[in-house]
């Protein structure tokens, strides 16, 4: 039998449980200095069942219930994805009935020492809550027999987002029964529908497109030719979720930093690129990936995380729009609205001084740079209150994991307010001063004049500035449209019209900051204009040629010298090899007008590409003597063939779909290793397609099967790489039944 006993000592509050075995007491009191004991009553073994301690025999998370009130029903995987804020409801069926005196509770648990103080200890009480209260706490919907029906609540600022432990326990007066696992499957994002979050967001439609639209575009090329491509962020997809957990715990994100949009936001920064935490994508922008894929064939998110959980490695490899791309998956994964944006002429200034600085030697040749200026640079907003920050600055915030330079002795980059670097307080948090440069930084030329022996340094070479250009950086600031295939340029949200008195404004403010170099450059009379007339584009694999006209604005002859320069280059300022190198001189009457004439064979060009480049060219003129002269760049990009793609048949779910796809070798040489790449939403794994050598100026073609797995509108992107030809893509729409 069992004897419920209870201490008849005043200062012993405890009640105990006292198993009797021949009449022997085979248990004591545990507070050991109380030994007197009063019986209260005996249980029979009959009736002992209800004394039982409660043991969780399954768990019904309803997901059918509380996915949709949660907007998480896209989710994939066997985890119950719940927005923090909301409550949801589990149905737990138990060994027993709950008695009428005993009294519940739960916790979220995460980690191996869960505590309140660390954010890793979430208490949930018993509650009533009141309409928009924000709360920690449960309630019970109902309660027959062995199933218990219970609602769990959750605060939307102070909850930690990740996957927790919720467990139980039951106290009958002052006896508590341990604790019992209700669920280990529970996964607590972000809540941009909540207005207690920092994430809130008010628009209904933005909040489809910067949380729930699994599709998007990403935006390339230069100021005068931008182009798109398709994306698959995934971010619903089992394997997105997985990374996104795994990374959260990588690194040194504290627990109780998990609840803080802010501090999650700048962790991701850091852990999608690899340079510090072996983190999901390494970079590589050598034009070398024999060992790795190029970036330019990645078309999807989720291929990328689904190889970084498989692996636990790196990825090979990434440029700055993966990055991009891989952080908007697994921050609309996690509830932080996200979205990738493309700035054109980004600069990346080393030295902090505002300024991108181009050198030219003696004999008028480009000299290599630490400063660069990117054809186009993508990076992210994340949608967020910063009550870190001075008033009015919450809202967008630009956040970039593509590894450039530390902070905080780490490759990370963000948050920091678009409006603060609109209106110039780049001293805020975070990188204020890099992320200002890449949208209003001055692009500089100097020309060397000599160089002269020192005793301390060594030399020290004099300069002269030739020209500089305060409008040519951080150009068309492109997105995607809200609910459209089309880009939006943001530029006026990053930065106030060039030469207006608020940008004027602003550059003042941001000087305080930072370490400018001025100098003195004497202004000289404009005697002659020139116009180099490189076109923005042209086919890739045809001859260039293009007139540079000199016009003579002033009534006596001047004789003239251009030199100009053109060399393969990386999207990112990354000379690849010199190609074309030539000088011009002539004298010209006055007010007249002459052209010289540059030509590029396309046998030039591709012999010396590697991987997806385009040319820049290098200009440096003026008349002889020194009275004017000028320095300019210009970049050439090349227009590679659009896929053709096609289904036959109506899609339907899991159903085999035939998809063609096709486009035409634009080059004079034959096509070698080729593969096709097919992805997207519903596409189960990627489908990878190997084609036979493509001959010169050939219609290159294949045909796969591919069985969606989601009903709705859908994209299936496509794309093609061989070793003379990459960065081939297209798409098709398709809706399935």
């Amino acid at each position: 039998m069992i004897v419920v006993a209870k201490c008849v000592n005043s200062s012993c509050r405890h009640c105990y449980r006292f198993y009797l075995r021949n009449c022997k007491l085979l248990q004591f009191c545990s507070a050991f200095s109380c030994s007197k004991m009063a019986p209260t009553r005996v249980i029979s073994r009959a009736s002992r069942s209800v004394y039982e301690p409660i043991v969780v025999k399954s768990v019904d998370h309803l997901n059918s219930d509380n996915a949709p009130k949660h907007y998480t029903s896209d989710y994939e995987g066997d985890d119950l994805v719940v927005r923090r804020g909301f409550p949801f409801t589990l149905l737990l069926t138990l060994n027993r009935a709950i008695l009428p005196e005993e009294n519940l509770a739960f916790e979220l648990r995460m980690g191996g020492r869960p505590m309140v103080h660390h954010g890793s200890l979430v208490r949930l009480p018993q509650i009533d809550p009141k309409p928009n209260e924000d709360v920690d706490g449960f309630t019970v919907l109902a309660s027959a027999g062995e199933n218990l029906t219970v609602k769990i609540h959750t605060s939307a600022k102070t909850t930690g987002i990740g996957k927790w432990l919720l467990v139980m326990k039951t106290t009958h007066g002052r006896r508590r029964l341990p604790y019992v696992k209700v669920s280990d499957s529970i996964v607590m994002i972000f809540n941009p529908w909540s207005k207690f979050d920092p994430v809130y967001m008010k628009t209904d439609e933005w909040k489809n497109e910067y949380i729930l639209n699994d599709d998007g575009m990403l935006f390339y090329g230069n100021t005068n030719r931008i182009g798109s491509m398709d994306w698959y962020f995934g971010q619903f997809e089992a394997d997105v979720m997985k990374a996104g957990i795994k990374l959260l715990h990588m690194g040194y994100l504290r627990y109780k930093d998990h609840s803080d949009p802010v501090a999650v936001a700048r962790h991701m920064s850091g852990l999608v690129n690899s340079n510090d935490d072996d983190g999901v994508l390494e970079g590589n922008w050598s034009g070398d990936y024999d060992d790795g894929k190029r970036p330019t064939d990645w078309g999807s998110s989720v291929s990328i995380l689904k190889q970084f959980i498989d692996t636990g490695m790196p990825v090979k490899y990434g440029q700055c729009w993966v990055f991009s791309a891989v952080l908007t998956s697994v921050l609309r994964c996690l509830g932080i609205p996200c979205r990738s944006l493309t700035n054109f002429e980004s600069a990346h200034d080393t030295d902090a001084n505002l300024t991108v600085d181009y050198h030219y030697d003696v004999d008028s040749k480009p000299m290599d740079n630490d400063d660069s200026i990117w054809n186009f640079h993508v990076w992210n907003d994340v949608w967020m209150a910063r009550e870190d920050l001075p008033d009015g600055f919450g809202g967008w915030q630009a956040l970039d994991a593509t590894p450039q330079e530390e902070s905080d002795r780490k490759f990370q980059c963000g948050p920091m307010s678009i409006n603060a670097i609109k209106e110039g307080h780049i001293n805020l948090d975070y990188d204020g001063a890099f992320i200002y440069a890449e949208v209003n930084g001055t692009k500089k030329y100097w020309k060397q004049l000599k160089e002269v022996e020192t005793d301390e340094n060594g030399r020290k070479i004099e300069w002269e500035e030739l020209s500089s250009e305060s409008a040519s950086i951080g150009q068309h600031i492109s997105t995607k449209q809200v609910g459209k295939e089309e880009r939006e340029d943001i530029t006026n949200q990053y930065k106030y019209k060039e030469g207006s008195k608020e940008e004027n404004l602003s550059f003042e403010v941001a000087r305080k900051y930072v370490r400018i170099t001025r100098t003195a450059r004497k202004e000289v009379k404009k005697v002659i204009e020139i116009n180099t007339g490189v076109p923005s584009s042209i086919k890739f694999g045809q001859d260039l040629s293009f007139n540079i006209k000199v016009k003579n604005v002033s009534k006596s002859s001047q004789n003239v010298f251009i030199n100009v320069v053109a060399k393969t280059m990386q999207y990112n300022g990354s000379l690849v090899a010199q190609i074309l190198d030539t000088d011009f001189h002539k004298q010209i009457s006055g007010s007249k007008t002459e052209e010289f004439e540059v030509s590029l064979p396309s046998k030039t060009y591709l012999a010396k590409m590697k991987g997806d480049n385009n040319v820049k060219f290098f200009f440096l003129g003026g008349v002889e003597g020194g009275s004017q002269t000028f320095a300019t760049q210009a970049i050439l990009e090349f227009e590679k063939p659009t896929i053709d793609v096609e289904i036959s048949g109506t899609p339907k779910l899991l159903k085999n779909l035939k998809v063609k796809a096709s486009f035409t070798n634009p080059l004079s040489v034959a096509l070698e290793g080729g593969v096709f790449r097919f992805e997207g939403a519903g596409i189960k794994d990627a489908v990878v397609a190997p084609v036979d050598k493509v001959k010169a100026n050939a219609v290159c073609k294949v045909e796969v099967n591919i069985q969606p797995r989601k009903v709705g509108s859908r994209r299936i992107i496509v794309g093609f790489s061989s070793k003379q030809l990459q960065a081939v893509r297209g798409s098709v729409d398709i809706v399935v039944a």
